[in-house]
Protein backbone atom coordinates (compact mmCIF):
# COMPACT_ATOMS: atom_id res chain seq x y z
CA UNK A 1 0.00 0.00 0.00
CA UNK A 2 1.32 3.42 -0.92
CA UNK A 3 1.95 6.17 1.59
CA UNK A 4 -0.84 8.42 0.30
CA UNK A 5 -3.37 5.60 0.62
CA UNK A 6 -2.23 4.84 4.20
CA UNK A 7 -2.50 8.53 5.08
CA UNK A 8 -6.04 8.63 3.68
CA UNK A 9 -7.02 5.59 5.77
CA UNK A 10 -5.43 7.02 8.92
CA UNK A 11 -7.14 10.41 8.53
CA UNK A 12 -10.45 8.73 7.78
CA UNK A 13 -10.17 6.61 10.94
CA UNK A 14 -9.38 9.69 13.03
CA UNK A 15 -12.41 11.53 11.63
CA UNK A 16 -14.69 8.62 12.54
CA UNK A 17 -13.32 8.36 16.09
CA UNK A 18 -11.17 11.00 17.76
CA UNK A 19 -8.89 8.39 19.37
CA UNK A 20 -7.32 5.60 17.32
CA UNK A 21 -4.51 3.32 18.49
CA UNK A 22 -1.49 2.25 16.49
CA UNK A 23 -2.71 -1.35 16.76
CA UNK A 24 -6.05 -0.41 15.20
CA UNK A 25 -4.29 1.37 12.34
CA UNK A 26 -2.02 -1.65 11.78
CA UNK A 27 -5.12 -3.83 11.46
CA UNK A 28 -6.79 -1.36 9.07
CA UNK A 29 -3.79 -0.96 6.77
CA UNK A 30 -2.03 -4.31 7.10
CA UNK A 31 1.33 -2.60 7.58
CA UNK A 32 3.87 -2.71 10.40
CA UNK A 33 3.78 -0.63 13.58
CA UNK A 34 6.95 1.14 12.49
CA UNK A 35 5.32 2.21 9.22
CA UNK A 36 2.22 3.49 11.02
CA UNK A 37 4.35 5.38 13.54
CA UNK A 38 6.29 7.03 10.69
CA UNK A 39 3.04 7.96 8.95
CA UNK A 40 1.63 9.44 12.17
CA UNK A 41 4.82 11.46 12.66
CA UNK A 42 4.57 12.75 9.08
CA UNK A 43 0.90 13.70 9.46
CA UNK A 44 1.58 15.29 12.87
CA UNK A 45 4.43 17.34 11.37
CA UNK A 46 2.10 18.52 8.59
CA UNK A 47 -0.49 19.43 11.28
CA UNK A 48 -3.06 17.09 9.77
CA UNK A 49 -3.54 15.26 13.09
CA UNK A 50 -2.37 15.51 16.67
CA UNK A 51 -0.32 12.72 18.20
CA UNK A 52 -0.84 11.97 21.88
CA UNK A 53 1.32 9.45 23.70
CA UNK A 54 -0.26 7.13 26.21
CA UNK A 55 -3.79 8.39 25.70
Amino acid sequence: MHETERHRIILSAVQERPIVTVSELVALTGTSEATIRRDIATLHGAKRLRRVRGG
